[in-house]
């Protein structure tokens, strides 16, 4: 049985190395490069009002970034430039509630995150952080398709009023829908109309894992916010004051409900970093003036002791005339 004493005394050697943990840490410097994955949603109040559109659960790929950061004891900082693609597929109902195709909604940006890390804790190998970021990112490519694809060939589908119905041949006004015909991945919203710039905002935690002094695998999970609409004001305006093609009642359509939009999603990397650790310099003492000044002016060492211990006396020395 091990003793109550025993059991404190681990406990206390057990606190005591953690409580020193952050004083074995070091400054970091790494750079490497990333891959990871989105799960993407398209936040849009006009298509939750749509029947002909129900979300569907999305991932998009991440293909490559690059990292470059900084840790301190405490805190550090990051940067990963990045490829990335959001955007949420809808899935298009007929009227009778079956799945009949797809509606993409698709955006590729290069990304320019900045991170501030606040560390929850600072091993020496192991750095587990709070994070939080701002990412300026350009618009390459996008674009919304939609992709009708029922073995029949034309389905028929509820058009909302204000919804313009499109004069291309195969579509057919009825008194209880559209009838659409078959489609692949056609172009419904090209990318003159979304915004060349977006600036996203994010949260979440990272882990850094030193494998020894010249490498490191991490793991990187945020949830990601867009501040901006993705589409342009022009396109807005558009929709919201409709005065294009008719829809089913004959009036001037637009081609969505307005709504506003906002891109969000779930970003999920792991990576692999060269590491460079750069140790805190040594400072020398500072001697102050009084240590200055024992040290120019010894103290006299004593005589007492010396000669047997005998010392001279004042006048001593005279011996009186008879």
């Amino acid at each position: 049985m091990i003793s109550r004493s025993s059991k404190i005394l681990s406990v206390g050697i057990l606190l005591g190395l953690l409580l020193n943990l952050p004083a074995l840490a070091q400054d970091v410097e790494a750079y490497g490069i990333f891959g990871g994955f989105n799960f993407p949603f398209t936040v849009d109040q006009g298509l939750q009002r749509d029947p002909r559109f129900y979300g569907k659960f999305t991932i998009r790929a991440t293909p490559v970034g690059f990292s470059y950061g900084y840790d301190r004891v405490g805190h550090g900082i990051l940067f990963t430039p990045n490829y990335t693609q959001v955007g949420q597929k809808f899935v298009i109902k007929n009227t009778t509630g079956g799945e009949v195709g797809t509606r993409d909604v698709q955006m590729n940006y290069i990304s320019l995150p900045v991170s501030l890390k606040l560390h929850v804790n600072d091993m020496s190998f192991f750095r587990m952080s709070i994070v939080a970021a701002v990412a300026p990112s350009l618009l390459i490519a996008g674009q919304e398709t939609l992709t009708i694809n029922t073995p029949s060939g034309a389905t028929k589908i509820k058009y909302p009023n204000g919804i313009s119905v499109p004069t291309t041949p195969g579509y057919e006004i009825v008194y209880d829908g559209v009838f659409v015909p078959r489609l692949n991945k056609e172009v419904y919203v090209p990318k003159s109309k979304f915004n060349a710039f977006q600036l996203f905002g994010s949260v979440g935690l990272r882990s850094d894992f030193d494998l020894n002094d010249d490498w490191s695998i991490n793991f990187d999970g945020r949830a990601n916010f867009g501040i901006f609409d993705t589409r342009k004001s022009a396109y807005l305006s558009e929709l919201k004051n409709p005065s294009g093609p008719a829809d089913v009642n004959g009036n001037p359509g637009a081609p969505d409900l307005y709504g506003p939009r906002r891109e969000i999603f779930l970003s999920v990397s792991f990576g692999i970093a060269r590491i460079i650790q750069i140790k805190h310099a040594y400072k020398p003492k500072v001697t102050t003036h009084a240590e200055n000044f024992k040290a120019d002016n010894p103290k006299p060492r004593s005589t007492s002791g010396v000669h047997g211990g005998m010392t001279k006396q004042k006048g001593g020395g005279k011996k009186k005339k008879k």
